[in-house]
């Protein structure tokens, strides 16, 4: 007899030290934290659809906890299974697993991501530009109008692509900052989105390492050095050749004036090239123009409608978030007197019209990479001689050596196309 009461006591004293173990550890695990006194940050994404199992395997596997399984009841406990708001957290292995439980139930994200499509003109960015609580549209679009940052920075002196604002442009950095999907800290604000998308166009054009993607923006000469290429040609040289200037600022500049136009009258980036090209031999029209030469029968106006509409929506903002309207009336009689809009005189001799040949003053949106390099580097007109364009129901677009033929043979194509 004794010697059962004795295996009981031993038997009960295990299940004691077991218990007592077990309580330990888990307590450890959930008190401590996987690394004591470490900084680092590691970036955590919690995606849509995750669940509690998932982020906790995820956790344990970046070093994050000790223990996925405690880490999944400790957070069903906390209630944290009921869902986990997705975005991306910085998580510290010197936290405890109480602690990133905590700050994952909180939702409130480290990064907030936003997305710019394209083309658009900078307007309409801060739409877009939504869950950061120190951005200040006001403020953005200020920065953007003037070139100048609040604490009194002209932006052009920052960055040496960065034309600085010339007569009648109406928003300085039109044009210059890229569309694109970001990742923002919650922190960021209206200066720190702005610079961000202008170092983007800067990447987009000498791209440096991974580690270091900006190793070159901020210097011409490095920048040039590495830039990308178009046509197996530095695409400096390229713009260099194609709008006849050894100012790269100034021929990036013109280069953004043709790729905004071109941006905004095609739906497929394999259109760019060619609509690009017409642009610029209209460009080249006006060139000769002023040397007292003839090239097309275009009189060197550009004659954008997006120009006119441009010039519109910058005169009388639509209230109801509406841009890029189709004009109403012949693009030609909006606003006449704003350099802004390209269209040709009109015929009407009752209605005021445009008569202002050549580029706008500034690009009229932001374009794209593959806008950017069309217009960088557009066909020779001898290779391309069309100076006039138009685009179907579909988006296709077709092609017109002059006015005549434009009239005859493609206008009347802008109504046609099954999709």
């Amino acid at each position: 007899m004794k010697v059962f009461w004795r295996v009981v006591l031993v038997i009960v004293t295990l299940i004691v030290f077991v218990v007592g173990f077990v309580g330990a550890t888990v307590a450890f695990d959930i008190t401590q934290p996987s690394v004591a006194g470490s900084s680092q940050q590691i970036r955590f994404v919690v995606y849509k659809g995750d669940t509690t199992a998932s982020i906790a395997d995820r956790l344990q596997q970046v070093g994050l906890i000790r223990n996925a399984l405690l880490f999944r009841l400790w957070a069903r406990y906390r209630h944290l299974d009921r869902g986990i708001e997705p975005g991306v957290y910085f998580l510290s292995p010197g936290m405890t697993m109480d602690q990133i439980i905590l700050k994952l139930q909180n939702g409130i994200p480290d990064v907030v991501k936003v997305t710019v499509p394209d083309p658009l003109r900078v307007t309409q960015y801060p739409s877009y530009i939504n869950g950061l609580p120190n951005f200040s549209a006001k403020t953005f679009l200020s920065i953007t109008k003037t070139g100048v940052e609040p604490n009194g920075t002209p932006l052009w002196q920052k960055y040496w692509y960065v034309e600085k604002p010339q007569p009648h442009v109406v928003w300085a950095l039109e044009g210059y900052l890229y569309p694109d999907t970001y990742e923002f800290d919650r922190t960021a604000d209206a200066t720190t989105v702005v610079e961000t998308m202008l170092n983007e166009l800067g990447y987009q054009l000498c791209p440096g390492p991974a580690s270091q993607p900006d190793a070159y923006i901020f210097n011409k000469a490095q920048c040039k050095a590495h830039a990308i290429t178009v046509n197996g040609q530095n695409i400096f040289t390229a713009m260099e050749q194609s709008y006849s200037t050894t100012d790269d600022t100034l021929a990036l500049y013109d280069t953004l004036i043709i790729a905004s136009l071109t941006a905004r009258e095609i739906n497929s980036y394999s259109d760019a090239i060619g609509v690009a090209t017409v642009y610029h031999n209209r460009y080249l029209a006006y060139v000769a123009l002023q040397n007292g030469q003839t090239l097309g029968d275009t009189q060197g106006y550009m004659g954008s409608d997006p120009s006119a509409e441009y010039a519109r929506d910058t005169d009388t903002p639509p209230t109801n978030g509406k841009w890029w309207t189709a004009c109403a009336v012949q693009c030609t009689y909006v606003d006449p007197e704003s350099f802004y809009n390209t269209e040709a005189p009109g015929q009407d001799s009752t209605q005021p019209s445009a008569n202002h040949p050549g580029l706008p003053p500034g690009p009229i949106a932001a374009p794209v990479l593959q806008e950017i390099t069309a217009a960088a580097a557009p066909q020779s007109e001898t290779k391309f001689p069309y100076f006039y364009f138009v685009s179907d129901k579909c988006g296709k677009i077709y092609y017109a050596t002059d006015y005549n033929d434009f009239i005859n043979n493609v206008e009347p194509k802008q109504y046609t196309g099954s999709c």
